[in-house]
């Protein structure tokens, strides 16, 4: 089962950097049509377009998968997320190039992909107009994207959904309607971030996250504006006695007409809230709990390995302890049959394939183990 979402990018470098990652860290499965790297898909959307009268460089889409179909650890199922995203770019536009990036880093941790095209078809050189649209749309005869994933699930066997509403968005799906280099996206962008670092297990850590962003340099060699999160607790109305976030950053460039943008939290996104952002908690405290685990297993097995090495040591036995003196005396015994047995094949091989009495005479009588017998 997958869904899917539309928005227009106008600026194919700003989307292209924000679903690789500035150091192209975000993508677990990439293809993409032009070759070069990052920048290169976004360096032709620009060429293409530059121009023309179009304001959409390109066209993102967005397509989530449930992980009752495909596992977010498996690197065969999130292979064929990818595969499945290019296949998609393909069936709606097939004379237009596609830079498909595959995530497991969303709320959930759910497989989905991002599939980037340009907004240019290759064989018409005219702009995209079809599948523009989430649902199908009678005026005009045009097909939603919906409608076109259904159609690829159904034919990889996989399920469909009944009837999708929309709902409330999370960033990646709002991210486009902000304008780029606007502080509302630069504030969406990092509370995003922070929200995925591993040390936002709860609200402090979540304030220690985007203090510590505080600090960085921004693309221009500057400090990046600084942001703050608002947390008060709402005295009436629906949401009385609980708490309601709202960000602030500094505006330099005189944005708001006031020293800091503010902006409620949950107008950027439905996961910055307390609600929202509980699920992230969760799963940063579960991976935290589980790597403590694994760490303690990690260092009991090396105090056994350390006092299974300290004992072989004290016996000078080379490291191969055996504290069972019945074992030691079976495996004594082991040894003089192994030596007996070894002696009499000596034997055969001497006597050059005769048989036993013949090589080694007629006059042998049958042999004693005196060790056995004492």
């Amino acid at each position: 089962m997958s869904t899917t979402h539309y928005s227009a990018s106008a600026s194919a470098a700003d989307t292209e950097r924000y679903i690789r990652g500035k150091e192209d860290e975000r993508g677990i499965a990439i293809t993409c049509d032009v070759p070069g790297g990052p920048g290169a898909f976004s360096a032709r959307a620009r060429s293409l377009t530059q121009n023309t009268t179009r304001e959409v460089e390109a066209v993102h889409y967005r397509q989530s998968f449930s992980d009752e179909e495909f596992d977010p650890k498996s690197p065969e199922d999130v292979q064929r997320v990818n595969d499945l995203g290019y296949q998609l770019a393909k069936k709606m536009h097939p004379d237009s190039d596609c830079l498909v990036v595959s995530h497991v880093d969303g709320r959930g941790k759910k497989p989905h992909n991002h599939i980037l095209v340009i907004n240019h078809n290759n064989r018409t050189g005219k702009a995209l107009s079809d599948y523009r649209t989430f649902h199908d749309r009678k005026a005009g005869n045009q097909r939603g994207v919906q409608s076109a994933n259904d159609q690829l699930m159904r034919e990889h066997g996989l399920s469909v959904v009944k009837r999708l509403e929309h709902a409330p968005k999370d960033w990646e799906l709002r991210r486009e309607d902000f304008a780029e280099g606007s502080l509302d996206r630069e504030m969406g962008d990092r509370m995003s971030a922070a929200l995925a670092d591993p040390r936002a297990v709860d609200k402090a850590g979540l304030v220690s996250v985007i203090e510590e962003q505080n600090q960085r340099l921004g693309d221009d060699g500057e400090r990046v504006p600084r942001m703050r999160l608002h947390s008060p607790v709402s005295k009436k109305g629906k949401r009385a006695g609980q708490e309601t976030w709202t960000l602030y950053i500094e505006d330099r460039r005189g944005e708001s007409g006031r020293a800091e943008r503010r902006k409620r939290a949950s107008a950027l996104s439905a996961d910055f809230t307390p609600e929202g952002a509980q699920a992230f908690f969760d799963y940063h405290q579960q991976q935290k709990e589980k790597e403590h685990e694994r760490s303690a297993r990690q260092a009991e097995a090396a105090e056994r390995a350390r006092a299974v090495a300290a004992a072989a040591r004290q016996s000078g036995d080379d490291g191969a302890v055996d504290l069972d003196p019945r074992r030691r005396r079976g495996a004594e015994h082991e040894d003089r049959h192994a030596d007996r047995t070894a002696e009499e094949a000596r034997g055969v091989r001497e006597g050059h394939g005769r048989g036993d009495d013949e090589a080694a005479g007629a006059d042998h009588g049958p042999g004693v183990d005196l060790l056995a017998l004492q």
